[in-house]
């Protein structure tokens, strides 16, 4: 029988019994190293991705837009507001109202509109902030719009 010395007691284990003596002794432990690899992971994913962007522009917006077919909403936001920040504001509008379509979300809304604004586009943010307060039933969601035009307002 083969034994494994644990990395985190020191305890020799057989090797059949190794991965649960991991989740049975040393599961917090396990858990935030793995949360941990993953946050560097992310990260150097992240990196990745702006080196991509800042060298390779075109390709980057290829990238994006194929991306963009992906169904997970999350990955669809990133995409809307990636394309916004570089400027491809057609396919950005595209994806914007394929994400409503599909799920007709405040916050969706609301990502649009503040790349919007972080791009200069002050009439397109008022105009949809305005849109979206007569779809949305909402004082707060209301509220937020309001302030979002007469900031957008002050600034043209």
């Amino acid at each position: 029988m083969e034994y494994i010395t644990c990395p985190y007691c020191g305890e020799e284990i057989r090797e059949d019994e190794f991965h649960s003596h991991l989740i049975l002794k040393h599961i917090d432990i396990v858990r935030n190293d793995e949360i941990e690899m993953i946050e560097e992971l992310r990260q150097h994913h992240f990196n990745l991705l702006l080196e991509f962007k800042k060298n390779q522009p075109d390709l980057y917006i290829e990238f994006i837009k194929e991306l963009s077919e992906n169904n997970d909403e999350k990955i669809k936001i990133f995409c809307m507001k990636e394309l916004l920040s570089m400027n491809e504001f057609e396919d950005g509008y595209k994806l914007f109202n394929k994400l409503i379509e599909k799920d007709n979300k405040k916050e969706t809304w609301l990502e649009y509109i503040i790349m919007l604004n972080r791009k200069g586009r002050y009439m397109e943010s008022i105009k949809t902030c305005r849109k979206a307060i007569k779809i949305f039933d909402d004082i707060n969601f209301k509220k937020r719009m309001e302030r979002i035009i007469k900031k957008a307002e002050e600034r043209i």
